[in-house]
């Protein structure tokens, strides 16, 4: 998994998420270099308001357990929230 942001944070989120060996698997980005270099969408515009967004959501809302993996994750977010470095 690589990720944007700082050690430590990356540290915290494996432990929350409770990844067994996650560490071993983590690499950050604290500089954002690998992020910019694959010039990866950023922003709300780019990935909130995308057209392929709503289709996304009603894939997930109309087939069977769609949301189930989704709750999942999302109930184990409730403390490991982030702020991107750049």
């Amino acid at each position: 998994m690589v990720s944007i942001g700082k050690p430590e944070a990356g540290q915290q989120l494996v432990e929350h998420l409770e990844i067994p060996n996650g560490s071993e698997y983590l690499f950050v980005d604290p500089e954002n270099i690998l992020y910019d270099a694959l010039h990866l969408n950023k922003g709300i515009k780019e990935t909130f308001f995308s057209p392929g967004t709503p289709f996304a959501f009603l894939d997930r809302f109309t087939k069977k357990d769609g949301t189930k993996e989704l709750k999942e994750v999302l109930s184990k977010w409730s403390k490991a929230f982030f702020i991107p470095p750049k």
